[in-house]
Parts: structure tokens; C-alpha cells; sequence
């Protein structure tokens, strides 16, 4: 996934010509399908045959690259099961791979369709595809600042399983996104009324699976925790650059007098004053003092005069969240409680194989499909 590729199809004549998703994209009404003929995943179809299939021959009557990116148009047209197969041209079919090798047309049914999304994949086969998904983009890209933040997934006023969230005054379920940049990495699912700041030890646990080279991780005021500035900082080697509230004074414990201090007290576990200062950060997280390593974190946020600057890439959630829910379904309205967390997922890693596409094929604009159909 991610290498540069070349694509050719016949024309007339038996002239073989070059296609390049340059060519559509100022062209308006371009169907999605044309769109995912240029999305290469056969390392994520590999892994799903190998780790959710079985070797006995009629589990591979369709391609799974070819179910993969049939789910992305459901999400993208936001069309049932049913109606995301009758509606596919022959052409769109033949664009996703659904024609065998004696040109006959081979899709799959309806019914077929949700199998493969509900059960062979499932939840958890979906968390892992999303997770290779965001692993190859972290991989591939030069942005440097990582960005955690939660968006209502909204449900109908009368779902009795959903929370009501009096902030964004509605019945709710939240989505806990990650991106870099603008590009989406994980997403996690919990309930509406839940507090974001225990939930991104996930989201760090995530990152540092993926092995991301990150600088700065922006996150607002309902992260802002002494634990979660040391996790990011020994973790993830990065900056943690977490909102904190108008009142908020430089703690005692985390000044360096205090640090030293400790450094020294501990000198039978191997601390010393002499250590140089990234160590001794780590020696004291490494040995119980993650909450002061955290105060002297924040104290440094408060102190720095680029503090701002730094934060300010956190907007960009906000954006790309609104984005998100323009392009795909991603509100749980009309679903089953037991189906929410499968179908925010699933609509989650349509939107990252989209953006996918775009990186894969050097379109700077990446989270930018609007002119297809």
C-alpha cells in the first residue's frame, strides 16, 4: 500500500493508454467507483483472507478488495445494502473487480454484503483494518503534530440507550478521532456522556503500535491531566500541548528545584543530580513520580510564549470532524444499540480509504472527493 503505481486499461483498437485519477479530478459527477479503481489495498485484503477467512474455497467467491471498497460506496452514497448493489452499473462493477475471468459479472448479494460486513469482519475485524489503514498513513506522511478530540455521533430524541449530552444538548454518542494533520488514524466509541480524558490512553497505546514520528500532540482543556502530559511525553516522544484553564498556576512539585530534589532522594533506585535532564524525567516516571513528570510538563506550557502557536492546530478538528459527517453517515440515528459501535467503525475506515486514495495517488488536496457521485 502507499507505493506509486501505474494503471492501464484498453481502449479501442487494442491501444493500451494510461489512466491517472488526475483526470478526474475537475471533472464533476465522476462516479465513486472510478474514484476506488485507483486505491490499492491488497496488503489489507491479504490480511483479512489470512486472519477471517478460511482456506476452504467458496469463502473466496468475491474479492475481499473488491467487498472492501463496495462498503466504502455504501458509506460514501449512504445507501442501504440492498439498494448499494442494485444501483452499481455495469461499469462501476467492472471498475471495483467484480467481473471474473470469463467476463462475466459476479456480484454479490445484498445479503452477502452484511454478512461480510457483520460477521466475517465484524468489530473487531474492522478495528484492525482501520488500524492498519492508519499505521500505513502515519508511515507515510511528513506531518509532525498529532490531534485527539471527541464529536457528537448524534441519535434520535427517542433512543432510550443513548446519553443525553447537555453540552451539545442532545441524545448523543461520542467518537473519540485521532488524526495527524488532517489525515484520520484511529477512531474509538463510547457513550455520549463520557469524559474524553479517560479515553485517550487508547489513543496513545494506538500510536505508539503504529510507531508514529510525531512532534507536538494538541488536545483541548478536557484532556488536561498531569498523567496525560507525561504519557505523551515518555511515550510518544512528543510535546503535549493540552489546553489548560485561565486559573491555572505553576505547580510547586513540578519546578526543577523539584525535580532535582527527588532525582537525588531517589539515588538508591540509581538517580543522580548529575543526570541529564531528559533522564532524569525518565528516571522519575519510570519510578512512580508520572504526575509530577506531568506538573513539570504543564509548568512549561504556561511559561512558553509558543504555547499558542502550537495549539492552534487543534482547529483543524473541528473542520475535518464536520467533513467527516458530510461526506459518510456517521450519526447512530436508526440503528440498533448492539450495531452503533460496528457502523460508526465501518463509516470511519470508508472515510480513511477515501483519504487513502488521495495520498496514494499524490493529490495534495487529500480529504477533498467532493466532485464524485
Amino acid at each position: 500500500m502507499y507505493q506509486s503505481m501505474k494503471y492501464y486499461y484498453d481502449v479501442s483498437d487494442g491501444i493500451c493508454t494510461r489512466d491517472s485519477i488526475a483526470n478526474y479530478l475537475n471533472t464533476d459527477n465522476a462516479s465513486i467507483c472510478q474514484f476506488l479503481y485507483f486505491l490499492d489495498i491488497d496488503d489489507i485484503a491479504s490480511y483479512v483472507e489470512s486472519s477471517y477467512y478460511t482456506d476452504k474455497d467458496w469463502h473466496f467467491r468475491y474479492k475481499v478488495s473488491s467487498m472492501i471498497k463496495l462498503i466504502v460506496v455504501k458509506c460514501y452514497r449512504n445507501l442501504s445494502f440492498e439498494k448499494t448493489i442494485s444501483t452499481l452499473t455495469k461499469e462501476e462493477a467492472q471498475l471495483l473487480s467484480f467481473e471474473d475471468n470469463n467476463g462475466i459479472m459476479n456480484l454479490p448479494s445484498p445479503a452477502t454484503l452484511h454478512h461480510f460486513v457483520k460477521y466475517r469482519l465484524g468489530k473487531t475485524g474492522l478495528d484492525e483494518v482501520m488500524f492498519k489503514i492508519g499505521k500505513n498513513i502515519s508511515k507515510n506522511t511528513k506531518i509532525r503534530d498529532a490531534k485527539t478530540d471527541s464529536t457528537p455521533l448524534e441519535a434520535s430524541r427517542y433512543d432510550k440507550y443513548a446519553d443525553y449530552n447537555p453540552h451539545y444538548n442532545c441524545k448523543m454518542d461520542k467518537a473519540h478521532i485521532t488524526m495527524i494533520g488532517t489525515l484520520p488514524i484511529c477512531m474509538t466509541h463510547t457513550k455520549g456522556a463520557s469524559h474524553d480524558s479517560p479515553e485517550l490512553k487508547k489513543h496513545i497505546d494506538a500510536l505508539v503500535e503504529m510507531g508514529v514520528d510525531i512532534d507536538t500532540y494538541a488536545l483541548d482543556g478536557g484532556y488536561d491531566s498531569f498523567r496525560n502530559h507525561a504519557d505523551i511525553w515518555y511515550k510518544l516522544n512528543a510535546k503535549p500541548v493540552i489546553a489548560y484553564s485561565s486559573d491555572s498556576k505553576v505547580q510547586y512539585e513540578g519546578m526543577m528545584e523539584r525535580i532535582d530534589h527527588w532525582v537525588n532522594k531517589m539515588w538508591k533506585l540509581g538517580g543522580s543530580i548529575h543526570m541529564k535532564y531528559e533522564e532524569k524525567l525518565h528516571f522519575l516516571y519510570e519510578n512512580g513520580r508520572e504526575k509530577q513528570v506531568g506538573m513539570h510538563l504543564r509548568n512549561k506550557n504556561i511559561k512558553d510564549d509558543g504555547f499558542d502557536e502550537d495549539y492552534s492546530h487543534r482547529g483543524e478538528c473541528e473542520r475535518v470532524h464536520n467533513h467527516i459527517k458530510w461526506t459518510v453517515k456517521f450519526d447512530i440515528r436508526r440503528m440498533k444499540n448492539s450495531s452503533k459501535k460496528l457502523y460508526s467503525v465501518m463509516n470511519f475506515v470508508a472515510y480513511q480509504l477515501l483519504v487513502a486514495t488521495n495520498l496514494q495517488n499524490g493529490v495534495k488536496e487529500t480529504n477533498s472527493f467532493t466532485n464524485y457521485v
